[in-house]
């Protein structure tokens, strides 16, 4: 189908995007939008992305049943719709001061109105509230160093993805998550028969009850990594985000992971690079080199030992100005900048674990 120039509700949104769109945005559409706008993104190419991934957003109010469930009902809490007629609603992520919310017109009120039968269809409550996102220390920072909130996003983004791209939905499994934090995964994992997470910060796991303590499935308790209170063979899968940089043993921790899982049962674990392209060069330019991180030879070293056989590895992002203390000054304003960040994030995926700031690995239970 290309893109219907003659069809007026069709024609308005198109003219709307053309006039506001910029060249750093990111857009998803409707398949035909891609004839208009070469970059927009299609529905059916979504994985792990919500909406506050991207600067616009268009939804046809007759094909919502296109959109992925969890974005869809996402986008009043991420996004403010500015543009609305009989057929489409335009939603924006940080809207410009002349453009207004439209939340309450008849067109907009439309397509809410049809969110809590897709809801209940979906067997999920609405959200309420946008998932937490915190920016935390990364160990490739400057000493008590914090990224920015957006580009802490892209990096809570891109593990999100990898999760749906290894795991899927888990459908049918019992997952673990070691270090569960608020219980980020639940969202994802939605087709697991049982999603248990620990961790030892009392805080986080308060905050995981709250959300998400009565939905059936779903426990959360306070252990440590490397002494996990489980027999042996308990899961078919087990998570450790962002875990294994905190870790006091982290060979302990990967042996108790391995015990608990069941015979052919898979790892998914990430790690910051302490080898990445811009720590290398930090090491040549014999500047200081933040403490932290596995090489990728350390990590599926450690994997092996503890009798999990990597499947599949991947680089999280790429970005000389984050990962270089000395450089903050002159990349600092480029720290929200959502064409650097989407860069950072391209970078990351194409160059691979030997070089990115991270390392996504999925192994199996020998």
């Amino acid at each position: 189908m290309s893109f219907p120039h003659d069809d007026r509700p069709w024609a308005e949104a198109a003219a709307f995007l053309r006039d506001r769109l910029m060249p750093a945005h990111r857009l998803v559409a409707p398949d035909p939008f891609r004839f208009v706008v070469p970059r927009a993104l299609r529905f059916a190419q979504l994985r792990a992305e919500r909406p506050r991934g991207f600067d616009w957003v268009v939804v046809h109010k007759g094909q919502l049943d296109r959109v992925p469930r969890g974005f869809l009902l996402a986008l009043p809490e991420e996004a403010v719709p500015v543009f609305g007629n009989e057929v489409f609603v335009i939603f924006a992520t940080a809207p410009s001061a002349d453009l207004a919310d439209l939340g309450e017109s008849d067109h907009v009120r439309a397509f809410r109105n049809a969110l809590p039968e897709l809801a209940a269809e979906a067997g999920a409550p609405v959200p309420r509230h946008a998932p937490e996102i915190q920016a935390v220390p990364r160990p490739w920072l400057q000493p008590g160093g914090v990224p920015g909130t957006a580009r802490e996003r892209a990096w809570q983004d891109e593990l999100d993805r990898l999760v749906v791209d290894y795991l899927g939905t888990a459908e049918g499994l019992s997952v673990l998550d070691i270090g569960c934090g608020s219980g980020r995964l639940a969202g994802l994992l939605t087709g697991a028969s049982a999603l248990v997470g620990v961790d030892l910060a009392d805080d986080a796991l308060a905050r995981a009850r709250a959300r998400l303590g009565a939905q059936p499935g779903l426990a959360f308790a306070r252990m440590d990594a490397a002494r996990l209170g489980f027999p042996e063979a308990s899961f078919d899968t087990a998570v450790m985000l962002d875990v294994a940089d905190g870790l006091a043993d982290l060979p302990a921790a990967l042996a108790e992971a391995a015990r608990v899982l069941a015979r052919g049962g898979r790892l998914m674990l990430t790690a910051s690079n302490r080898d990445s392209l811009p720590l290398r060069a930090l090491r040549r330019l014999g500047q200081k080199v933040p403490p932290g991180g596995l090489s990728v030879q350390e990590l599926t070293g450690m994997l092996r030992a503890a009798g999990l056989t990597p499947l599949r590895l991947d680089g999280v992002l790429l970005s000389l100005g984050w990962a270089m203390p000395g450089a903050s000054s002159a990349f600092g304003p480029l720290e929200e900048d959502p064409e650097f960040i989407e860069a950072s994030r391209m970078l990351g995926r194409r160059c691979g674990p030997d070089h990115a700031l991270g390392i996504a690995v999925l192994a199996r239970k020998s």
